[in-house]
């Protein structure tokens, strides 16, 4: 089961621009789906490149996409994800993307196995140098309900097998993302 999951990671490139927020974040931090009617705002987070390229996936953390990975991810009905339009606001221009909000969380970090930095008090991840999942805990869940999920214990956006097979089959390619397969993953991921 835990060769089925892969981390969204962002793509190597130095030119694909960070994003940030440009209203307040404080609604997509609360674990729900967010109640709004016009797109979300972003623009481009420091260090901005010389000469950014918008590709199809950025983040936030959280993951933002274009709308031809949105339309490819979409069909499965990820439960526990909300898509958000939302404007990114690149010099003059103003482009769209989605804000994939998941809002589904799984405390499914297998604490014995993992290798974790936690807080004095131990409830709160620090860091992952290893990243085991909890089968017992994921069986528990319908795959349905588990095809995409963010974890409780970090901030990490895990994809089941069937929707990274998904998006990796775009033609062209999608571009600005990677999925690393849950056993290879840990926080220094982003910089090999």
């Amino acid at each position: 089961m835990q060769d089925e999951y892969f981390v969204l990671m962002r793509g190597r490139s130095q030119e694909h621009p960070l994003l940030t927020w440009d209203e307040s974040a404080s609604p997509f931090r609360k674990g729900r789906p967010v109640q709004r009617s016009e797109p979300v705002r972003l623009r481009l987070g420091e260090p901005v490149p010389p000469k950014p390229r918008m590709v199809d996936h950025h983040i936030l953390p959280a993951p933002v996409v274009s709308s031809r990975l949105k339309d490819c991810m979409e069909p499965p009905e990820l439960q526990g994800v909300q898509w958000l339009a939302a404007d990114v606001r690149v010099g003059d221009s103003v482009l769209r993307y989605w804000l994939l909000h998941m809002w589904r969380r799984l405390a499914c970090v297998d604490r014995e196995r993992s290798v974790i930095e936690c807080s004095d008090s131990g409830l709160t991840v620090l860091g992952i140098d290893k990243l085991v999942l909890n089968e017992r805990v994921l069986r528990e869940v319908p795959l349905q309900e588990r095809l995409a999920f963010r974890l409780e214990e970090a901030v990490v956006h895990v994809f089941h097998r069937s929707v990274v097979e998904r998006v990796m089959s775009l033609t062209p390619p999608p571009e600005g993302l990677r999925f690393i397969p849950v056993p290879e993953w840990n926080d220094s991921a982003g910089f090999r």
